[in-house]
Order: structure tokens, then sequence, then C-alpha cells
């Protein structure tokens, strides 16, 4: 029987917990030493379990302590950068959630596989530098957080791109990808199996340094700037209404896709991230298969999750109330894995 919920502190530990207690679970975060004392601040968390690294969420002693808690855990963008797919997958506690579609998020083949199969119009990939015709933007894989992405319009930008990475210490596979020209939105979803409905539950631009930042710069003395996408926060976005036809549509494209390549398919969050071109059509560059750090926005709610709920309902809050409406029910093992 679960009793309590537990999530990494970072990236939307604060609205997951909060949720959690709002719909009378008991609290629990894995925290970093030195970082606890943030997490002390806020009297909705219950338990700390305090850890030199993130890591050790999947050691003996932690997955023990968890497991004595009765905890089912959340997953979020720092079990994927800093635990990683492997031990994420080997966890010992059960999570909320579909914790083998965490890998086709991280791993860009099968991301672009998952997406091709929901019908998503998608940028133009280049598997080598040679063949880059166009402005692209060349990613890291797995979730950075927009660290070390940069732009690339030939094989010589792309050089010398990669060698100013490597002089910060930043290396690995990339990704380049079509840079293609809109207005950035990431979609916030959460898909209930309890019911069988697809929500809308918010929107967000992120807002990234220090490419947000070169609007106040004239162009005349931007000669030289090299643009970096780091994610620092995020700024609401309420989508005209007209649009929400074509974006229920993508969550419901990529439900049903993500249950038929990685059954049971997606559980509970996930946001798919793309621009809207000046024809209004979306072109989807990502997804995550878990909640976001956009949702942190709307801890009080949303407009589309008031409309749904008539009361705040965060994403945290919302996963709380599938996971309580689950063991009301007895179907408990249909939102865990």
């Amino acid at each position: 029987m679960i009793e309590s919920v537990a999530t990494l502190g970072s990236h939307c530990a604060l609205q997951v917990l909060k949720g959690a207690k709002d719909e009378g679970f008991r609290t629990v975060v894995v925290t970093k030493r030195g970082r606890e004392g943030v997490y002390r601040r806020f009297g909705f968390i219950d338990e700390f379990l305090v850890v030199d690294e993130f890591g050790e969420i999947a050691s003996e002693e932690i997955t023990e302590a968890l497991k004595g808690l009765r905890s089912v855990l959340v997953p979020h963008g720092t079990l994927i950068s800093e635990v990683g797919i492997e031990r994420a997958e080997r966890l010992g506690v059960p999570i909320f959630g579909n914790r083998w579609l965490l890998r086709w998020e991280a791993d860009r083949e099968l991301k672009g596989k998952l997406m091709r199969e929901a019908g998503f119009e998608l940028p133009r990939e280049f598997s080598s530098p040679e063949e880059i015709d166009r402005l692209c933007i060349v990613k890291r894989h797995g979730a950075a957080g927009g660290r070390g992405y940069f732009l690339a319009w030939d094989k010589e930008s792309y050089e010398r791109g990669v060698e100013e990475l490597k002089r910060m210490g930043i290396s690995g596979k990339f990704y380049i990808q079509e840079y293609v020209l809109g207005v950035p939105a990431y979609l916030h979803f959460f898909y209930s199996p309890l019911s069988g409905e697809v929500e809308l539950l918010g929107a967000d631009i992120r807002y990234e340094s220090d490419v947000d930042a070169l609007g106040r710069i004239p162009a005349e003395c931007q000669r030289g700037i090299k643009p970096g996408y780091t994610v620092v926060g995020n700024i609401p976005l309420v989508l005209r209404e007209s649009l929400l036809e074509k974006v229920f549509e993508l969550g419901e494209g990529f439900v049903d896709a993500s249950k038929r390549l990685v059954p049971p398919g997606v559980i509970g969050p996930f946001c798919i991230e793309g621009v809207f071109t000046k024809e209004a059509r979306f072109v989807a560059f990502e997804f995550s298969a878990r909640i976001v750090a956009g949702t942190n926005l709307y801890i009080d709610g949303s407009p589309y999750s008031s409309l749904l709920f008539g009361k705040p309902v965060s994403m945290g809050r919302r996963i709380a109330m599938e996971l309580r409406k689950a063991l009301d029910e007895g179907r408990i093992e249909e939102v865990l894995t």
C-alpha cells in the first residue's frame, strides 16, 4: 500500500510534494547534502533523506528507506540527467508513470521514432555536419536543461561550436536539428489511464540565457556574441483558443503512439515541445515523458486546470489526485511501473 510520495530535491520537487500533501499523503524528499536547508523552509515536507549525490537513490540504503516509508517515486528531469536511465529503470521502488518511456525521452533516435509514430511534424535532422545547409541547432543528448546547445549553419560553424564546448568541459554525442522559426511553446499534458482522458494543464515558454538577452543589445553591438540556451526560468503562456483543437490532437496522438511502442504507454504528465510557425503549424522538436519544470508556474493552478477542476490544481497535485483515485478504486498497479 502506498502511503507517501517521494521525489528528488530538485527541478519541481516543491510542487510535487505540496500537491501530495494536499491530497493527504506523507511526503519524502531525497536531497543533496547542503541543499536540504531550502526544503526545510517548507512545512509540507515530512521526511528528509540526505545524500551526497543523487545517484545514491539507487543504493540499497535509500531504496530500503523508501520502501519502509511505503513511497512511490515521482520522476523528473534530474532523475534522467543525474541518476541516469540504466539506474532509473532498475530502481527497486515503484515509480509513478512508465519508467521505460524515460529511455525514449533520453535517446534521440528513439525519441524521433515515437514522435513520427505520433504523426508530429518534425524539423529536418542531419546525420553529420557535412550535411548542414541551413541554420541548425545542435543539442546534447538527454535532459541537459539547454546547457551546451549552440547554433550552426555549416560544417565549419559546427566544428567551432564543438571545440568551444570542449574548452568548457562539455563533450559527448551531439544531435543536429533544423532551426525552425516560430514562437516556442511547451505544452503540459496529463494522461489518466483511470479515465482514459488527455488533459491540457498548461503551457509555457522557457527563458534561456543568454539568447533571450540579445533583444536588449542593439544589432550593431551583437557581433561576436555566441548565445547560450541554458534554461533559467519559465514564462506562462495562454494559447489562442483556436489552437486548442490542434493541441489536443497532438496530446492524443502521443498517447496512442506511446501505447503501441512502449506499453503500457504514457502515464500521467508529459510535455510536447516545439514552435508555432507564422502559419500556426506546430513543429515539434522534443517531448518529455514526465513532469517538466515549466509546470512550476502553476502551483496555484493554470487557466486550463481551473476550467477542468474548478480549484487550484498544479501538475504535482494532479499526480497525487491520480494516485489517490487509483488507491481508492483498487487500481494502483495501472499507474505505477
